[in-house]
């Protein structure tokens, strides 16, 4: 018979290939890359609709000058997500 008090116990926060913390359990931007793609993909729909409110002489300014605030705020989302990612990829390496 063997003892299992003889051998050497891994936890699995010793084994492991992600370079993400497993304390905290959440990559750099809690969606990863896919938020960043989406969030590009939402602030492309909305520079298209807001260019398309400018366009006709009928359609009201206002709502064009909102989406591209809206756009502007996702514009600086994005960098601050890609910011935090690349941050924490290089302090996952060293």
């Amino acid at each position: 018979m063997s003892s299992h008090n003889d051998e050497d116990t891994v936890s699995p926060h010793d084994n492991t290939t992600s370079p993400q913390d497993p304390d905290h359990g959440l990559s750099a931007t809690r969606l990863g890359f896919f938020g960043i793609l989406g969030e590009v993909v939402v602030l492309l729909l909305v520079l298209f609709v807001g260019v398309r409110f400018f366009m006709p002489e009928g359609r009201p300014d206002l709502v064009g000058w909102i989406l591209f605030a809206i756009a502007a705020v996702l514009v600086i989302d994005i960098i601050r997500r890609i910011v935090r990612a690349v941050r924490r990829d290089r302090r996952a390496r060293t």
